[in-house]
């Protein structure tokens, strides 16, 4: 019999506890406090937990990348708004990835190979190949093949940063052997799997979907391999219909709830961005009401990015829409909308044989759908000039700006995307302490330098510098 889901959330926050000290060495070492034998129907859940809490939660999509995407604006505390980051919160988010879930799937796929169960190796796969892509889409070099094995016979502590280009390889290669391992008589990690359920189906159909998002991300800097990889995740197979979306739905009792408004509680400082309600008000777009609230004035305002004191009263700006910042709000890793806004710039590209036309207005239907919008508002939307599809260059700056908006509530992709892209045109505030430019990366954790400095001296010697304003190895 399946547990409900708060069963699982139990087991998860359980281990959490076990698992949650960091013993302030290194980020890719094996946390000795940490249990290194639990079995992988409760590693699982608490590495889709994790994961998703640190890509999609408070810390990295609120406070950087959903800021410097232009998604939200900061209204009171402005320092990642006008790109002061601090050390502090770069080694937090490098040493929760690495130590957190990156340390459980690590476990997970090694227990399915070493017990012969390759549905828990296969899952584990996909969920690292996701995790990975946010990690290195994040830092550009980072270890990889000799991380999480410090305590392992042949291990090592000082482990090298692989580059991005060689990460990018190993994803793709994964992604590609995961659903050919699977055993369609098998069950996941015994009702384990928050995500899908256990449908092997699902995961399969994540497994292309996370290939052609990965293998579009090349498209500056190897088209060849990018085209080869996305059209055999296309031919194999992506998601359907949203009923497909990978996802971590939430039960929203207090105790298992949405990870923005459980941060929402106890703060006000975050609002949505002008950029993104100029956007929608001047495409008069229907999900504005989705995404913002109304100010006191009963109107829509976005907060303007990078001010290191805004100077506007905080009342006048909108904040995050209640469907984007409930407790059941489902957390989004990839969704249905995107695989068509992927699939319709491949087939402007050339790469697939497909009408660009129709699957971009696949796409937005798909995402308005999803968000609720009435079948009228969808027809009217979609027909209107400013949206009607283009085609050509300008068609896939249309795509680019649509994604942008279907990625809301998903911070860590829209930056990737944007940087990849150059589209939508976002402009640096006035305050903005980088070069009044918008960061394209994060540079490293100053106790790399301390503890790795060797290995991480050459990945900054091979990346040509790793400050805020290197760009990563795609981003082209």
């Amino acid at each position: 019999m399946r547990r409900p889901i708060r069963y699982w959330a139990a087991a998860a926050l359980a281990l959490m506890a076990l698992g949650g000290c960091d013993n302030g060495l290194t980020g890719v070492n094996d946390n000795p406090n940490a249990p290194t034998d639990v079995d992988a129907r409760y590693l699982l859940p608490n590495a889709i937990t994790g994961a998703v809490g640190l890509t999609l939660g408070s810390n990295l999509h609120m406070d950087v990348t959903a800021l410097w995407a232009q998604h939200y604006g900061e209204s009171q505390y402005s320092t990642e708004d006008s790109y002061d980051i601090s050390d502090s919160k770069i080694q937090g988010i490098w040493n929760a990835y690495y130590s957190g879930p990156l340390e459980d799937l690590h476990q997970i796929v090694d227990q399915g190979q070493k017990q012969e169960r390759p549905n828990v190796a296969a899952v584990g796969k996909i969920l690292q190949a996701w995790t990975m892509s946010i990690v290195t889409d994040l830092w550009g070099d980072v270890p990889y093949t000799e991380a999480l094995r410090g305590m392992e016979e042949g291990g090592t502590t000082t482990p090298v940063f692989d580059s991005q280009q060689s990460i990018y390889n190993s994803l793709l290669a994964d992604l590609a052997a995961a659903p050919g391992t699977m055993d369609p008589s098998g069950t996941v990690v015994e009702d384990g799997d928050l995500i899908y359920g256990g449908d092997l189906t699902r995961w399969t159909q994540f497994a292309n979907s996370l290939r052609m998002r990965l293998a579009m991300h090349l498209s500056e800097v190897d088209a060849d391999k990018a085209e080869q990889e996305f059209a055999a995740a296309y031919a194999a197979g992506g998601f359907t219909s949203n009923a497909d979306n990978a996802q971590l739905d939430y039960v929203g009792d207090g105790t298992w709830d949405y990870p923005i408004f459980a941060y929402e509680r106890s703060r006000d400082d975050h609002a949505v961005s002008a950029t993104m309600i100029d956007t929608l008000q001047s495409l008069a777009d229907p999900r504005l009401p989705l995404y913002a609230k109304v100010n006191v004035y009963g109107t829509y305002a976005g907060a303007p990015n990078g001010y290191d004191n805004p100077p506007y009263p905080r009342d006048s700006i909108s904040r995050i829409g209640t469907p984007f910042a409930s407790a059941t709000t489902p957390a989004v890793i990839m969704s249905y909308a995107e695989v068509l806004f992927l699939e319709a710039e491949a087939a402007e590209r050339g790469w697939i044989a497909a009408d660009a036309a129709e699957l971009y207005k696949a796409a937005i239907r798909a995402d308005l759908e999803w968000n609720g919008v009435p079948e009228g508002d969808i027809i009217d939307y979609i027909a209107q000039p400013s949206v009607a599809y283009a085609g050509g260059a300008d068609g896939l700056r249309q795509i680019a700006l649509q994604k942008w908006i279907a990625l809301y509530g998903n911070g860590p992709e829209a930056y990737t995307e944007w940087r990849r892209t150059g589209y939508p045109e976002l402009q640096a505030g006035p305050d903005a302490v980088n070069g009044g430019v918008i960061p394209v990366r994060l540079p490293y954790p100053s106790v790399e330098q301390a503890l790795n400095g060797a290995n991480l001296s050459q990945a900054i010697s091979n990346q040509g510098g790793a400050s805020l304003n290197d760009p990563l190895w795609w981003d082209k």
